[in-house]
């Protein structure tokens, strides 16, 4: 009987160690577990991070491209006593629209016609608004008119 129960002990030591070891392995499982989980999720945020970046370049890329082929000169300049009528002429390759006029560096708020209208290649346009300072004659002003995708032309016009 003696015999019985030590074995039986012995068992119980052995069960108990094989459980330690057990848990030692499953233990390591979920560590590996852990660890490929973070990099899976380090990975996919990644790439998401890095297909957004790109995109960006792209569209930036995109847009300086057409920039640099915009050109625009500002060939007349008129002022009936109340309205200014500038004419432009688009001598690029793309189509482009008037998005801002400054005159003398302060921002055009009221137009009465031109802005925002697609002006082809090869294609004259006239802004007409009003002024946002009084015109004094034989003063000199600045006219900056700026398209949707930030080209310039700039001119001094003596009134």
């Amino acid at each position: 009987m003696k015999a019985i129960k030590v074995s039986q002990k012995l068992f119980k030591v052995r069960f108990v160690r094989d459980k330690r070891a057990s848990s030692e392995i499953i233990g390591s499982l979920m560590l590996l577990l852990a660890i490929s989980t973070a990099g899976v999720i380090l990975y996919s945020f990644s790439i998401d991070y890095f297909s957004s970046s790109i995109d960006a370049f792209r569209v930036e890329s995109e847009l300086d491209s057409g920039k640099i082929q915009e050109r625009l000169i500002i060939t007349a300049v008129w002022y009936d006593g109340n309205l200014m009528n500038i004419t432009i002429l688009n001598y690029g390759k793309i189509e482009w629209k008037i998005d801002q006029v400054y005159f003398n560096h302060i921002q055009v708020s009221s137009f009465i016609s031109g802005r925002g209208v697609a002006v082809g290649p090869k294609e004259l346009i006239s802004v007409k608004f009003t002024p946002p300072v009084s015109i004094v004659a034989g003063n000199t002003y600045e006219i900056v008119v700026v398209t949707e995708r930030g080209s310039k032309n700039a001119i001094y016009w003596e009134a």
